[in-house]
């Protein structure tokens, strides 16, 4: 059964690895371990070089195809394709989701088609390529895989609703919800500036200012995104 997961695998990735251990692990999940009596490599810790080899695969891509963009947007665009929705998006249309190695508990409660089981996953098997093939061929392959993504999210008008990307990222990362204030109104009732602040567990991390309270809202969100992923990723 070993043999056919991993077989299966490089079929479905397109892909042959010379060292099929790397695969195998990058396909172990823990709950395979825990029904076992042996000792099991499982594949968080593939899964953590994935998740930054990705990043910067991605990163480095953006920043040399949109010459134009600023940081801050460059980091929005980026939020929007390297995530844990896509990734299991991903891996669902891959398919490698029947070749995993997981514990038949986990299994019957439907792990083959569990989002986060998928998402990390895929990025383990990111590592298990970079280790097994080098940078250029985890990059190509990320970038074949990441094609459609990257061109729907450029394409949208400022990449996409900031405040629902923070309130999203805070869930993600803190397990909190930011909230908003309009701190201050400036000139006449027919042509007013708003200024906002937006709040993350009880501290400042952005301020906006526009036209209108939701365009103030929504230039505190960028700012609050941008320094929230400088320091939690």
């Amino acid at each position: 059964m070993n043999k056919d997961y991993i077989n299966k695998a490089e079929e479905q990735l397109g892909l042959i690895f010379f060292n099929k251990d790397l695969l195998k692990v990058a396909l172990t999940h823990r709950s395979f371990s825990a029904e076992t009596s042996k000792k099991i490599e499982v594949n968080e810790r593939l899964e953590f070089l994935g998740d930054a080899v990705l990043e910067f695969v991605v990163t480095d891509f953006l920043y040399n195809q949109y010459p134009n963009l600023e940081e801050g947007d460059l980091a929005m665009l980026r939020a929007n394709i390297v995530n844990s929705e896509v990734l299991a998006k991903l891996a669902e249309d891959i398919g490698f989701g029947e070749c995993i190695f997981m514990g038949k508990g986990t299994e019957l409660t439907g792990g083959r088609k569990q989002a986060s089981i998928l998402g990390d996953c895929l990025e383990a098997i990111l590592g298990a390529i970079y280790l097994d093939c080098g940078i250029t061929e985890v990059k190509n392959f990320i970038l074949k895989i990441f094609k459609n993504e990257i061109k729907k999210q450029a394409s949208k008008e400022k990449y996409l609703d900031l405040k629902t990307n923070l309130q999203e990222y805070t869930m993600e990362k803190l397990k909190i919800l930011p909230s908003y204030r309009i701190i201050q109104e400036k000139g006449p009732v027919h042509d007013k500036t708003f200024f906002a602040e937006v709040i993350v567990g009880g501290k400042v991390w952005g301020k906006g200012k526009g036209k209108s309270k939701k365009k103030a809202e929504q230039g505190a969100a960028k700012e609050a995104l941008l320094r929230l992923q400088k320091l939690h990723g």
